[in-house]
């Protein structure tokens, strides 16, 4: 749904002939890396950690996601369409002990948040790396989109407000969440303000 969103603009354009193909299928592969890969970081990691960890559609979000896009023209894409839910309580009832052992379930909480915003600033470097080293075109385009949504979701999910994963990165450690969240930020102020 969310690629559907950023790509609202070609996509109806294709309806119509006047779009893009490679527009929309760059926005599927934005979105498989920038919030599909996000979420599946922090599940596989909380798992790794011991705890138990599903996704959670919320319908509203899809709802919201939808509705401004479409009122906007694809001109505003704002999606919250689920998130990952982490329970340490129930995960030996299902299975899921981890022999490690949670000593510091703060510290835990902190490196499974991590998870999403470290992988989306993994791949916006990737990105941003294959954008400078290929010609205008097909992979370019990916690039470009790669690039803008891993930066856009990483910073605004590294905001420290809560219920975002930078509120419970910084709450444990400033080094880490500054780590992370410093490089987002000047790749979104520079590739949305400054170039």
């Amino acid at each position: 749904m969310l690629s559907v969103a950023i790509t609202y603009q070609k996509l109806v354009g294709l309806l119509t002939g006047a779009g893009s193909l490679d527009v929309v299928i760059a926005g599927f592969v934005a979105t498989a890396t920038g919030f599909i890969l996000h979420e599946m970081g922090h599940k596989f990691v909380a798992i790794r950690r011991g705890y138990l960890a599903h996704f959670r559609l919320w319908i509203w979000g899809l709802v919201l996601t939808i509705s401004i896009v479409t009122i906007s023209g694809g001109g505003l894409v704002f999606g919250a369409p689920g998130a990952v839910y982490i329970s340490p309580s129930a995960a030996g009832f299902y299975g899921y002990n981890s022999s490690r052992g949670t000593s510091d379930p703060e510290e835990d909480n902190m490196i499974i948040s991590a998870a999403g915003p470290g992988i989306n600033l993994g791949f916006a470097i990737f990105f941003l790396v294959v954008l400078f080293s290929v010609p205008v075109g097909f992979l370019y385009t990916v690039a470009l989109f790669g690039l803008l949504l891993n930066v856009g979701l990483g910073s605004f999910n590294m905001l420290p407000v809560p219920p975002l994963d930078g509120s419970k990165i910084f709450r444990k450690s400033v080094p880490v969440a500054l780590a992370i969240a410093l490089p987002l930020w000047a790749m979104f102020i520079t590739f949305n303000f400054i170039i």
